[in-house]
């Protein structure tokens, strides 16, 4: 069986899953100006006012203008239904029907969430492409696990040059139920014939600790980033820098 190193250890695998946003994708880059284009787009419908843009941050748990993402909010670790879900109440606190504030988020979402604004926005974490390309040389399974929607992940993966690397991208949207239910590592191994038992789970926070545990994986790594390496390391096997610490 192949195996990679992970700072100085060696571990036997055949199939390594990875996360998306904040994993294989800089999380801070490609999102804040996401979200940036999100804002932009609701005034069309409903003035932006400042304490609605700082509902809207507050709510996802991203702050534009410090550059921050909370590792512990809705945007790094819930569901795109559920974010939807807290825009929409946003709006709906600033007058909005919850029928028409629903509204605004879907014909917002397909505005913003769609491929033009994905492909300005969207960013390879260092380290990512030369990760896959090296896995998939040495005969190991690649796959993505995201709480994001199945196909907007395929386009992310489309628009850094990822595609011909991954073997299988599953999101919330392709499973009963999302991250941390084992469904989505059990999808993957499911479909390419893999045991999870012999696998490895990437990811950057704890959600996605929490999806390897769940699942059983042999070794969950964690990506420090929008969490700190000491809260990381009580949830994973191994904390890691970047996908270079990976080889």
């Amino acid at each position: 069986m192949p195996r990679i190193h992970v700072l100085e250890r060696s571990y036997e695998t055949d199939l390594v899953i990875f996360d998306k946003d904040g994993t294989l994708l800089d999380f801070k880059e490609t999102w804040i100006a996401i979200i940036q284009e999100l804002i932009y787009a609701i005034d069309a419908y409903q003035p932006m006012t400042a304490s609605l843009r700082e509902r809207i941050e507050h709510a996802l748990g991203i702050y534009i203008d410090k550059r921050e993402i909370d590792g512990y909010g809705p945007l790094a670790m819930g569901t795109f239904s559920e974010c939807n879900a807290l825009i929409a109440y946003c709006l709906y606190r600033e007058g909005q029907r919850w029928d028409k504030a629903q509204n605004i988020v879907d014909l917002v979402g397909k505005q913003v969430f769609g491929p033009s604004t994905r492909k300005q926005s969207v960013k390879a974490a260092p380290g990512a492409l030369e990760l896959l390309k090296s896995l998939k040389s040495r005969g190991i399974d690649t796959a993505v696990a995201t709480n994001d929607k199945e196909s907007d992940a395929l386009v992310d993966m489309d628009f850094i040059g990822a595609t011909p690397y991954i073997d299988l991208v599953v999101g919330a949207d392709s499973v009963a139920n999302a991250k941390p239910a084992p469904d989505m590592v059990n999808k993957i191994c499911s479909s390419l014939g893999k045991i999870s038992g012999k696998s490895i789970l990437v990811g950057d926070t704890i959600m996605d600790a929490l999806l390897g545990k769940n699942a059983g994986v042999m070794l969950t790594i964690g990506v420090s980033g929008i969490v700190s390496p000491d809260v990381l390391a009580e949830h994973v096997d191994v904390v890691i820098s970047s996908l270079e610490d990976i080889t």
